[in-house]
C-alpha cells in the first residue's frame, strides 16, 4: 500500500465542485509524490476527441497552477461502474470525488456518489468544498462494533508516513464487547506506531452518527475515516443510511470511505 508511484484519480464532470476535488488531489500529490490522472466518463466514444480536448484544457491549467503532473483520460460506460473499473486498471492508490447533497430519488435511493463508491477495492475520499488546511492535523476514527474498523487502521498508518495527525478515536456510550474490543485494539495499534491518539466516549444523547459529526466539526477536523456498509438496500436509505450522512454532512468535512476487504488483513499484523 505504498503510495509512491502509485496515481490519483480524480473523476472530473467540469463542474465548480470537481475543482474542489483536484485542489485535494494537488495536497495528496505533492505530499505522496504521486501523479494525477483526470477520468472523465461519456456514454460512448462518439464525441471522445472533444471531451479530451476539454479535459486536457483543464488540466493545462491546474498543471500550470499547482505545477503537479495530470494526466487526462476519456472513459466509455456508466459512470457506478466505469471509474472503479478504470481507478483498479490504473492500480489508483487513491480516488478524490466530489459529492453533494442528495436530490430528488436520491433521497429514497442513494446518492451517486455513493453507489459508485460500493464494492470498490480503493478508497474513496470525497469532498465537498475545498481544502481549509494544508495537512491532515486532525482525524476523527468512529468506533463501532465491527470487525473492520481494524482495517481502517491500516490507512491510518499510511497517512502517518506523510502528516503528523493526531487521531480521535470516537466510541459511542455503549458497553458493547466488540465496540471496547476494537477500541483497545486501536489504542495498542497506534500506540505501537509512535501515533497520537485520543479515545472519545459520545455523550449518547442522540444519534451517534450525528454526534461524530459534531464533534468532528467541534475540533475542526480535516478528515474523517468510515467503514462502508457491505450491502446498501433502499429500506437502509428510508431508515437513514449512515454513510450517506457521513458523506453528505452539513459541515462539509471531507470523508475517507473504505469498502470491507478482508485481503488486507495481511497487512499491518491484521489476523
Amino acid at each position: 500500500m505504498n503510495p509512491t508511484h502509485r496515481k490519483i484519480l480524480v473523476p472530473f464532470d467540469f463542474s465548480g465542485l470537481s475543482e474542489y476535488a483536484v485542489k485535494h488531489a494537488v495536497q495528496f500529490a505533492k505530499i505522496m509524490e504521486s501523479d494525477i490522472v483526470f477520468l472523465h466518463v461519456i456514454p460512448s466514444l462518439k464525441d471522445e476527441s472533444e471531451y479530451l480536448a476539454r479535459l486536457t484544457a483543464e488540466a493545462d491549467k491546474y498543471i500550470a497552477k499547482y505545477g503537479v503532473s495530470i494526466e487526462c483520460k476519456i472513459r466509455p460506460g456508466k459512470v457506478m461502474t466505469a471509474i472503479r473499473t478504470f481507478a483498479e486498471t490504473i492500480d489508483a492508490f487513491l480516488i478524490v470525488m466530489k459529492t453533494q447533497k442528495p436530490i430528488g430519488k436520491e433521497k429514497w435511493l442513494g446518492s451517486r456518489a455513493l453507489k459508485v463508491m460500493i464494492g470498490s477495492k480503493i478508497p474513496f475520499f470525497v469532498v465537498q468544498a475545498p481544502p481549509k488546511s494544508l495537512a491532515l492535523r486532525r482525524v476523527v476514527f468512529p468506533i463501532d462494533f465491527r470487525k473492520e474498523n481494524k482495517e481502517k487502521l491500516s490507512w491510518i498508518s499510511v497517512l502517518s508516513k506523510y502528516y503528523t495527525s493526531k487521531i480521535f478515536l470516537f466510541r459511542p456510550k455503549a458497553h458493547d464487547y466488540q465496540i471496547r474490543n476494537n477500541a483497545e485494539f486501536a489504542r495498542r495499534f497506534l500506540e505501537g506506531k509512535d501515533i497520537d491518539y485520543e479515545i472519545i466516549k459520545a455523550k449518547g444523547k442522540y444519534n451517534i452518527t450525528q454526534e461524530t459529526l459534531e464533534f468532528a466539526h467541534e475540533i475542526k477536523a480535516e478528515m474523517i475515516i468510515i467503514m462502508l456498509s457491505k450491502r446498501v438496500t433502499r429500506l437502509k436509505f428510508l431508515l437513514g443510511l449512515k454513510d450517506q450522512k457521513y458523506l453528505s454532512n452539513e459541515f462539509q468535512i471531507p470523508v475517507l470511505c473504505l469498502n470491507p476487504r478482508s485481503d488486507l488483513r495481511k497487512y499491518e499484523g491484521f489476523f
